[in-house]
C-alpha cells in the first residue's frame, strides 16, 4: 500500500497540483467536487465512471494523510481494531 500512496502522491505533485503550500480546505474542496462526481455518476448508473470516481476520493484521502506524513495504513489498521471492539460490545 505503501508504493501505491507514494506513487499516487508523486503523480499529483509532478503535475502541479499539490505542493507544500497546499491547505486542507484546498484537499476538501477536491473532496466535494470527487464526491459529487461520484453521486453524479451513481444516478447515471454509470458504472465505470461510478468506480472510477469512488477510486479519485480515496485517492485523494492518501494524498491529504500523505500530505501531512500520517501512517494512513496504521490508520487504517488502528480503525479496523476499533470497530471489531465495538461490533464485540454490540454498539
Amino acid at each position: 500500500m505503501k508504493e501505491i500512496i507514494e506513487a499516487n502522491y508523486k503523480s499529483i505533485v509532478d503535475r502541479g497540483l499539490i505542493d507544500s503550500l497546499t491547505t486542507d480546505s484546498e484537499f476538501f474542496n477536491k473532496i466535494e467536487e470527487e464526491f459529487e462526481e461520484l453521486k453524479d455518476a451513481r444516478f447515471r448508473f454509470d458504472l465505470t465512471n461510478f468506480k472510477e470516481e469512488i477510486a479519485d476520493i480515496i485517492m485523494v484521502c492518501l494524498n491529504l494523510a500523505r500530505h501531512h506524513n500520517f501512517d494512513i495504513e496504521q490508520e487504517i489498521k488502528n480503525k479496523i481494531k476499533v470497530n471489531e471492539q465495538r461490533a464485540k460490545n454490540g454498539k
